[in-house]
């Protein structure tokens, strides 16, 4: 995996960002970086289900089921960088 930066979605993203853990496991991370300056609240999550595959494409019928059934959970948002069981950025 190769780590790399792009502006996306009015959002600064660093791709597979190495995390080297105390036993010199390497985990990877995608980090997600408002444009405009100021302090924000770090928001961090850890999901087992495929980091980088967006839920309504990893698990369609799931999505579409969760759609129907709570709405909310749709609004105000693109859902483009949601996994499942982790927040949307």
């Amino acid at each position: 995996m190769e780590q790399f930066s792009e502006i996306k979605d009015d959002m600064r993203i660093d791709w597979d960002c190495p995390i080297e853990m105390d036993d010199g496991l390497v985990l990877r991370a995608d980090i997600f970086y408002p444009i405009n300056k100021g302090k924000f609240p770090v928001i961090i999550t850890y999901g087992p289900y495929a980091k980088g595959l967006p839920f309504q494409q990893g698990y369609p019928s799931a999505w579409e089921r969760m759609a129907e059934k709570h709405p909310d959970v749709t609004a105000g948002s693109s859902n483009k960088y949601q996994n499942w069981e982790v927040v949307d950025p």
